[in-house]
C-alpha cells in the first residue's frame, strides 16, 4: 500500500468540511430493551434488514446501534477524526480498504469465527485481494439514474440527460454528494473511464459539472421511504443505486432506472471488524450470522440489493434473481467499471474541484 489513500483522508477532511455528519439510529434511542451488549455499526441507512437485526438480536441478547453515513467521503471524514473509534462493524466499499487497513482502522477476520464465509460467490470473495483476511463481501449493485418517466415525458439513457438537461428537469435533479461517484457520472459521460487519471479529462468532467451545477435541486442521498423526493415529485431524476431504485419502484410503478448507454458504476460493500470494537467476538458472530443462507436471502429481499452470498442467492425467488434491474444482464454489466486507488495527483484534483463545487466556487 502506498501513500496514495492516507493522502486523500488528509485531503479529505482539508477540503470538505461541509459534510453530513454521521448520524445514530433513532430505532436505537432509550425506550429499547438496553440488556445484553450493545453492537454498534457504521453503515448506510437503511441497508441491513430490521427482521435480520431484531432475529440477532434476539438469538445473541445483544442490542444493535447502527450510526449512519449519507456518503463515503461523510465516512471517512469520521472515522479519521476519531481514529475510528468507537464502532464494532464497519461497511466499506472496495477502494477504502487498503486505506482502512493501513491506518490501523480494521482487524484481521480470523476464519474459524465465520464459518458461513464458505457460501460466498467465489467471483466476490476472491475479486479484491486486499479483502480477504480483513472483510466480508456483503452487497453488490449498479449505479445508474432513477426517474419518473411520468415527470419526465421520455424515457432517459444518458447521464448529459442530467448534467445537460432539458428545461423541464432544471432545478428538479438530484446528484450525489461523493466526489468519487460525481466524478465517475461527470467522466462516464465525457466517455471516459471514471478511474481517469489524465488532468485534462478530470478538468473536463469538472467544467461539465460546474455548468450543471445551478439545475441541481440539491447533493446528497436519495431516500427509499414514502417521503422520498422522486416519489413527492420534488426530484425528477437522481443518480442513485440499483437497490434503492428497487426499493422505490415497489412504491411507484412510475420509478425507471437505467445504467445510461455510457456506462455506470459496478459496486461492491463489505464489513470489516474495527480495530478498536468494544465487541470483536460479537461483530465476528454477527458477520457470521448475515452470512447464513436463509437470512443473507432475506436480508437482500427485503433491502433490494444482490447479495454476495451464493448459497442465498440460489434460494432468492425466481421474481428477484431473474430482476434485471437488481441482477443486470451480462451485456449491462460489461459497460459497467469497478473503482480502482488513483494516485495521489488525481485524487488532489477531484478533491479540489469537489470543493470548489461543493462551496459554490
Amino acid at each position: 500500500m502506498t501513500r496514495t489513500a492516507l493522502s486523500f483522508i488528509a485531503l479529505l477532511l482539508a477540503l470538505t468540511g461541509g459534510l453530513a455528519p454521521a448520524r445514530d439510529d433513532q430505532s436505537s434511542a432509550p425506550g429499547r430493551d438496553a440488556a445484553g451488549p450493545e453492537l454498534v455499526i457504521f453503515n448506510w441507512e437503511d441497508y441491513l434488514s430490521p427482521t435480520a437485526i431484531r432475529d440477532f438480536e434476539s438469538e445473541f441478547g445483544a442490542r444493535v446501534r447502527q450510526v449512519y453515513f449519507e456518503t463515503d467521503d461523510a465516512r471517512d471524514q469520521a472515522m479519521a477524526a476519531s481514529e475510528g473509534a468507537g464502532f464494532d462493524l464497519l461497511l466499506l466499499d472496495n477502494t477504502a480498504l487498503a486505506a482502512y487497513r493501513k491506518r490501523g482502522w480494521i482487524s484481521p477476520l480470523d476464519p474459524a469465527a465465520i464459518p458461513n464465509r464458505r457460501y460466498l460467490d467465489p467471483r466476490w470473495a476472491t475479486a479484491f485481494p486486499d479483502s480477504q483476511d480483513v472483510a466480508v463481501p456483503y452487497l453488490w449493485g449498479t449505479m445508474g439514474i432513477a426517474y419518473r418517466r411520468d415527470l419526465t415525458g421520455r424515457d432517459l439513457d444518458s447521464w448529459l440527460d442530467l448534467l445537460r438537461p432539458a428545461p423541464a428537469l432544471r432545478g428538479r435533479i438530484l446528484m450525489v454528494a461523493d466526489h468519487f461517484d460525481l466524478f465517475a457520472v461527470a467522466l462516464k459521460a465525457l466517455w471516459f473511464s471514471m478511474n481517469s487519471t489524465d488532468g485534462a479529462e478530470i478538468k473536463a468532467a469538472a467544467d461539465l459539472l460546474r455548468a450543471q451545477r445551478p439545475a441541481v435541486l440539491r447533493y446528497g442521498s436519495l431516500t427509499t421511504d414514502a417521503h422520498s423526493e422522486l416519489l413527492t415529485g420534488r426530484v425528477a431524476a437522481a443518480v442513485t443505486y440499483n437497490g434503492d431504485a428497487a426499493a422505490l419502484r415497489r412504491r411507484n410503478a412510475q420509478v425507471v432506472y437505467v445504467i445510461p448507454r455510457e456506462g455506470g458504476a459496478l459496486w461492491l460493500d463489505f464489513l470489516a471488524i474495527a480495530a478498536h470494537a468494544r465487541h470483536p467476538a460479537l461483530a465476528a458472530a454477527f458477520l457470521d450470522f448475515i452470512n447464513r443462507p436463509a437470512v443473507a436471502a432475506r436480508n437482500a429481499q427485503d433491502l433490494a440489493y444482490a447479495t454476495a452470498n451464493l448459497a442465498a442467492e440460489r434460494i432468492l425467488p425466481a421474481q428477484m434473481r431473474h430482476n434485471p434491474l437488481i441482477y443486470p444482464d451480462a451485456a449491462t454489466l460489461g459497460r459497467c467499471e469497478s473503482y480502482t486507488q488513483l494516485p495521489a495527483s488525481a485524487m488532489a484534483a477531484r478533491l479540489q474541484a469537489y470543493a470548489a463545487l461543493m462551496h459554490g466556487d
